[in-house]
């Protein structure tokens, strides 16, 4: 499985080759949206060694879509995204009640970011 490299500023995250080729199934912009939301909040996803892990998000509009993101986070590992997959709404609800949508992870940062007196604006 051959993994392309990213960075972000500091941080470094893998993107499977099997994410790469599902997310080319989306629009560009939705594509960029999807790509945006999930590297804003890879550092606050939670560390779990030897399981994947998911996330769900929504790229809103008059036609929203709703996707599932498989990833994986382990100690002193980079974050790996593995699998992308769109999802219905009521999939969605269903993360969102068990706090794995990408807005709770938003919601962590800003509040961390406000706690430690960084200004979000």
């Amino acid at each position: 499985m051959d993994l392309k490299q990213k960075y972000i500023e500091d941080s470094l995250y893998e993107i499977d080759d099997w994410f790469f080729s599902q997310l080319q199934g989306y629009r560009l912009t939705i594509a960029a949206d999807i790509i945006g939301q999930i590297i804003e909040i890879l550092p606050e996803l939670p560390k779990i060694n030897g399981w994947s892990q998911k996330v769900a998000g929504v790229c809103e509009g008059n036609d929203p879509v709703f996707f599932a993101i498989e990833f994986l986070n382990q100690e002193q590992e980079v974050p790996i995204l593995v699998d992308i997959e769109t999802i219905d709404v009521d999939d969605y609800l269903d993360y969102i009640i068990n706090n794995q949508h990408i807005k709770y992870y938003t919601n962590e940062q800003i509040q961390s970011n406000t706690k430690e007196g960084v200004s979000t604006s």
